[in-house]
């Protein structure tokens, strides 16, 4: 038996909680992708360094920057774009992954 075959599918697994399913392909990445944690750790280490740059997201309270705050803020972006892009291309395989495995299941498709 092929690893596809023996995965669970989103039906399988969590058929009335799609964002927990959703989430638990993202927290995979955690676990498999090291570029995913790196950037994960590299946030963290910037809202360490520049306690400022982690306030702007608190939409209670305005924040003022300095320009290395600035600069932080930017890559900060910068890396949380990254970040949201791994994760939707790992939602995506999944989708793709999935798929197969249900038509397989219907015997609309054979991957022998």
């Amino acid at each position: 038996m092929k690893a596809y075959e023996k995965a669970e599918t989103f039906i399988d697994r969590c058929s009335n909680s799609f964002e927990e399913y959703l989430s638990s392909v993202v927290n995979k990445l955690r676990d498999t992708d090291s570029e995913y944690k790196d950037i994960e750790e590299r946030i963290a280490k910037l809202y360490e360094d520049y306690p400022i740059v982690k306030a702007v997201f608190d939409l209670e309270q305005a924040a003022a920057l300095s320009e290395p705050d600035c600069k932080a803020l930017l890559e900060v972006l910068t890396l949380r774009n990254r970040l949201f892009d791994k994760q939707q291309e790992a939602i995506y395989l999944r989708g793709c992954y999935d798929n197969i495995r249900y038509l397989n299941k219907a015997g609309i498709m054979q991957t022998d």
